[in-house]
């Protein structure tokens, strides 16, 4: 580490963590870092978006909190690269640092949970606070906003994917390693199953969707979100799974990860996705979400109810 960075991580961790002073900070480190990124990190598209939104104050459907976003200069280029919308991963609460992305997956959520009860929460917050009332609700992400709500709850699973232990083990109350290629629960076991950002990293997503169609309820809800180009027919293969071995069809793709800090991309999603859960046995529904009070535009969430 050079003195520079060392003194910008210094003066990082002096700052709170929810300043924008913090995130420039942060983002000065990254650069420094890696110098060939600032372009596509400092510039006029940045730096109008960080202007317009700052001050922007928004109801957060997770933490229910009224606030103004971060918005951290993402990379430009790798965004455009991994077919990802520029606001996709940021815009996080100032609160709670929950994404656009997380904040479309938590209002599709509390839709469905309304239809389903006819009770309305108005936030991930309310809902904790009420409790799921016996719904059973698999959520793939451990470090998530919804999951920090939620995680008292005895109907709420967590999950990880940690190939060094045996499959199924529960880690702690509620919360289980698992392969969502061969899920350990019974058919039939969850009322809902979340995934966000979660399938493209996936060897098989189909053997996975199959597994998650297996394990919900007759009207179970699958709510998950992907990185997905509606205007694709079929799937971009970014690595070739046809023998035990994967094969780079491009340069590989890492996209960030709190238990790894960084997990392989297999795929961007075309309308085959829809076919596929289609043929699976699900009623499938993808939604453009623009909600500017929750600050969600053009947010991306599927919802696929497996039928009767």
């Amino acid at each position: 580490m050079t003195i520079k960075d060392s003194l910008l991580a210094v003066l990082m961790y002096a700052l709170p963590m929810n300043s924008n002073r913090r995130m420039i900070v942060r983002m000065l480190k990254q650069v420094s870092r890696s110098p060939a990124t600032a372009v596509a990190r400092i510039n006029y598209v940045n730096i109008s978006n960080f202007l317009r939104f700052t001050k922007h104050v928004f109801h957060c459907p997770i933490c229910g909190q009224q606030t103004t976003p971060i918005y951290d200069f993402p990379n430009l280029a790798v965004r455009r690269e991994h077919k990802i919308g520029v606001l996709r991963e940021t815009l996080q609460c100032r609160k709670c640092f929950a994404s656009m992305r997380q904040r479309s997956l938590a209002l599709k959520l509390l839709e469905h949970l309304y239809e389903r009860t006819t009770v309305r929460h108005e936030s991930i917050a309310a809902l904790a606070a009420a409790g799921l009332g016996g719904i059973r609700l698999l959520d793939t992400d451990n470090f998530s906003a919804i999951s920090n709500l939620l995680r008292k709850d005895p109907s709420y699973i967590r999950c990880s994917y940690l190939p060094d232990r045996n499959w199924g083990t529960e880690i702690e109350p509620n919360y289980y390693n698992i392969n969502l290629e061969q899920i350990d629960f019974h058919d039939a076991s969850f009322d809902i199953v979340l995934t966000s950002d979660v399938m493209e990293h996936v060897r098989d997503s189909d053997a996975a969707h199959a597994e998650i169609q297996r394990v919900l309820v007759s009207g179970g809800a699958y709510i998950f979100n992907v990185p997905y180009d509606e205007r694709l027919e079929h799937d971009i293969q970014l690595v070739d799974t046809s023998t035990a071995e994967d094969v780079y069809l491009c340069e590989p793709q890492y996209h960030g990860d709190p238990l790894t800090g960084g997990v392989l991309a297999y795929r961007v999603f075309g309308r085959d996705l829809i076919s596929k859960l289609s043929n699976l046995g699900f009623r499938v529904d993808f939604n453009r979400l623009e909600q500017e009070e929750f600050l969600v535009t053009d947010g991306d969430v599927f919802i696929a109810i497996k039928k009767d």
